[in-house]
């Protein structure tokens, strides 16, 4: 049994997106028809880090849903909306993503639009700043967060945010979204109990490696970055996260035996992309871990390891599920390398720039 903070509240993921799903869909749905009662025709999502991940995946599956004639949703960073703020007027809205509600740059965000247009925050935290300064929030639910390594409040505040646009298209298409994520919430759950007696082994063969890229298409790229990231976060190598056509082409430069990739690789449109660019980082003598349901048996490459997902994982809602065998395996390859990522060494970094809203950290750094 891996033991830990973090890998508990991984296996807690598909509880969180349960209760957000029970918890948050009233608000989602009050805060969806004032948007629709206002006539906005265009919504900003945004956020930081992990928050802004999940306002590429948010924005992503709701355009594989949206018509020609719904309201248009662009992800954008945080600090770009704040320094590059575009022209606004009474048709837009802005949606902002905060685990804490205390990230600085969504709060002079709201700040600067209150009573122009509306706003929405999608929080974590009951009674955080973020949720006095909006026109409406919709509060994730799971449960607090006790490490600063955001996992359970990830898919709990990204399916917070598929709730509220799918609530924004109504009728079939809103319940189409509640069942995809009751179904993600069952697929991360029997992904993280296939990966707990695999990722010991995997972590012990990856221990060496410096540099990691994490592929996937569609919405497995926004997973794609968000599992780099954990790997970043807790095991302290170099990882990036790559969309499959364009690892394709600028990273297979440099990817070859001192590699890792790791292949996302739910079903869907973008999954024969996905493996391709996977068994050419093969050829070119890469290791290659693939995270995907695979033959039933075994990976579809076959000199890869693997990390099955049930078949059932959807792309479109790859972020919720692929994710967390990603995340798990990070844990154990960082207690390999001799870090401990229930209490991270770098969130003095963060508190050094003024950031100081990390979730499950007090100022001084210690576990709340």
């Amino acid at each position: 049994m891996i033991q830990g903070i973090v890998p508990a509240e991984i296996a807690a993921e598909g509880q969180a997106i349960r209760a957000t799903l029970d918890e948050s869909l009233l608000s989602a749905r009050a805060a969806a028809e004032a948007l629709r009662a206002g006539g906005v025709r265009r919504i900003y999502v945004t956020g930081n880090g992990t928050s802004y991940h999940s306002a590429l995946a948010a924005a992503t599956a709701y355009r594989r849903l949206a018509a020609a004639d719904d309201p248009t949703v662009i992800a954008l960073g945080a600090g770009e909306l704040r320094n590059y703020l575009p022209a606004l007027d009474a048709r837009d809205a802005v949606v902002g993503i905060s685990a804490s509600g205390e990230f600085r740059d969504v709060i002079a965000i709201f700040d600067e639009l209150r009573g122009r247009i509306p706003t929405v925050g999608v929080v974590h935290v009951p009674g955080s700043t973020l949720a006095r300064v909006t026109t409406d929030t919709v509060l994730s639910a799971g449960g607090p967060s006790h490490v600063p390594v955001m996992t359970k409040t990830f898919v709990s505040t990204l399916a917070a945010t598929h709730l509220l646009l799918g609530e924004l298209l109504g009728g079939a298409r809103a319940a189409s979204v509640r069942e995809a994520l009751a179904r993600a919430a069952d697929d991360v759950d029997a992904a993280v109990a296939a990966a707990l007696p695999l990722v010991e082994q995997l972590a012990d063969e990856l221990v060496g490696f410096e540099h990691m890229f994490v592929v996937g298409s569609g919405n497995a790229t926004a997973a794609a970055l968000e599992a780099a990231l954990k790997l970043k976060e807790m095991a302290l190598v170099h990882a990036e996260g790559a969309e499959s056509w364009e690892m394709a082409t600028g990273a297979a430069t440099i990817v070859g035996p001192g590699t890792v990739v790791v292949a996302l690789a739910p079903l869907g449109t973008g999954c024969a992309a996905t493996l391709d660019v996977a068994r050419h980082a093969v050829s070119w003598g890469a290791r290659v871990v693939e995270v995907g349901p695979g033959t039933g048996s075994g990976p579809e490459i076959e000199a890869a390891a693997w990390l099955p997902m049930p078949a059932t994982s959807a792309e479109d809602y790859a972020p919720l599920t692929v994710v967390a065998p990603v995340a798990m395996l990070a844990f154990v390859l960082a207690r390999r390398r001799g870090h401990d990522p229930d209490h991270p060494d770098w969130v003095e970094r963060y508190h050094s720039q003024g950031l100081r809203h990390i979730v499950g950290v007090q100022n001084s750094g210690e576990v709340d």
